[in-house]
């Protein structure tokens, strides 16, 4: 590829070659052009395959240190346009995700959060299964982050310039890595209004995990990635009453069928985990999961 292009997606995989390869068709039938895609493969010993689509935009990264945001950062550091868009491999951004964030970017240059929309890749959205349901109603609120200036970094927009002055992500962070960049990004910003948006036009879907295993591991990797984080300061939070979660539960619209009940079920399932993995980092000193 010639020329500097004005965005850079960036995207971590690990072990997840067929999910990356949606990820970079859909990324290709982007209604804009101008951008470049740095997927970066954090695990060196499981190289792409050999048909992986090919393109001169895309370039495939290695980072061998272990964790999503320290690929995310050798991503960063090799992208070359004035915007970075990060992602994750197993997102599917509409065709108009770009441009949509291009858009919010003329009255923004801060953070930009995108919406994120949870679909099944195994089952109606009425007759979602028990992890189904409780990751619908709970995985990634980006419209109810951003109240505290956060985001998931499945969909974040940013001038390369801020993620720069911020000195990108904390590497040595497992989980929570998107929440603590935020918040020092929100202190080097220095523009008027929030430090962070929310432009709900830029739409991509992500899978709920189908798996009940899977997400009890979900719920562990974040708790233990507070913990380490946070410090103690992360015990009081993990012990409070999971009042807000309810109150999602509540105001959130169902997809259908049983999956409010089936969430409202896991949640205090999903709380004792927490309380868990959280103790075990604090005190037993037991590093977070990846």
């Amino acid at each position: 590829m010639t020329g500097t292009p004005l965005i850079s997606v960036i995207a971590p995989s690990y072990h997840d070659w067929p999910r990356a390869r949606m990820l970079v068709a859909a990324l290709l039938a982007q209604s804009v052009t101008d951008f470049e895609i740095l997927l970066v493969n954090n695990a060196p010993d499981d190289p792409p395959p050999a048909d992986f689509p090919q393109d001169p935009r895309l370039q495939i990264l290695t980072e061998a240190r272990p964790g999503s945001y320290a690929a995310r950062n050798r991503g960063a550091a090799s992208a070359r346009g004035r915007f970075l868009a990060f992602t994750d491999s197993d997102c599917l951004p509409n065709p108009d995700w770009l441009a949509a964030f291009l858009h919010c970017a003329e009255s923004h240059d801060g953070l930009i959060s995108g919406a994120v929309q949870m679909f099944s890749t195994a089952h109606d959205m009425t007759d979602l299964n028990w992890a189904e349901s409780y990751d619908f109603f709970f995985g990634i609120n980006q419209d109810i982050y951003v109240r505290d200036g956060v985001a998931a970094t499945a969909s974040l927009f940013m001038p390369r310039a801020l993620f720069e002055d911020t000195r990108g992500f904390d590497a040595s962070l497992k989980s929570g890595g998107d929440v603590e960049f935020c918040k020092r990004a929100a202190r080097q910003y220095s523009g008027p209004g929030p430090a962070l948006v929310y432009c709900p036009q830029a739409i991509l879907r992500h899978p709920l995990r189908s798996d009940l295993a899977a997400l009890l591991i979900k719920a562990r990797r974040v708790a233990g990635g507070r913990a380490a984080r946070d410090g103690w300061r992360a015990l009081p939070i993990t012990l409070a009453p999971p009042v807000v979660r309810f109150r999602i539960l509540l105001k959130k619209q169902s997809p259908g069928g049983t999956a409010k009940l089936k969430a409202a079920a896991l949640i205090l399932r999903i709380k004792a985990l927490e309380i868990s993995e959280t103790l075990a980092v604090l005190v037993l000193r037991r590093a977070p999961m990846r």
